[in-house]
């Protein structure tokens, strides 16, 4: 079965959303309480988009993305960057190809919600060191820029290298 990305759009979207991310907190490995995490879960479905990664039949939500554009630091007035806030898919899901599909889908989500966005940002607690050699691609990107704070690393890729990145794996022509 086709796995399908789509924005969350109606309620039943939205629902499916928070059910997942709450379903697999545990999983998710991330240093917050779930009260603080369910700030994250929230924070695209008020001030950004969503995203769901979905079989069709049955209907089965598989992974989801949340993202905002701009930051809490500058009241999220700094539109040029985008910062991921949540990222998750099914482990029996998780492939380079699958990956690949869903990285552009997310970035042709971000382009399309805003054309000005030149900075993809986001954050990676240490516990999450299964995803070493993917951030080790994205931070040796030209321009990335990477930062410890408070035992998080913060990952700054300029957009348009992030999209040249996702192209390279998958044809122009291909549906996402």
């Amino acid at each position: 079965m086709a796995v399908q990305f789509q924005l969350c759009q109606l309620d039943k979207d939205f629902d499916a959303y928070v059910k997942f991310l709450s379903r697999n907190y545990d999983e998710l490995n991330l240093p917050y309480s779930y009260a603080m995490m369910l700030n994250f879960f929230a924070s695209p479905l008020t001030m950004g988009k969503a995203m769901l990664a979905y079989l069709e039949e049955p209907y089965t939500v598989v992974g989801t993305a949340g993202f905002v554009y701009g930051t809490s630091a500058k009241d999220y007035k700094d539109r040029e960057i985008c910062q991921i806030e949540v990222v998750y898919l099914l482990r029996e899901y998780r492939t380079p190809m699958m990956f690949m599909r869903g990285l552009r889908a997310l970035l042709k989500e971000i382009r399309a919600g805003n054309p000005e966005v030149t900075t993809i940002q986001f954050w990676v607690s240490e516990r999450h060191k299964s995803f070493k050699r993917l951030i080790t691609r994205f931070s040796s990107l030209p321009g990335a820029v990477m930062e410890e704070r408070d035992g998080l690393m913060l990952y700054m890729v300029p957009f348009a290298e992030l999209e040249l990145f996702s192209r390279r794996f998958i044809p122009l022509s291909s549906p996402t």
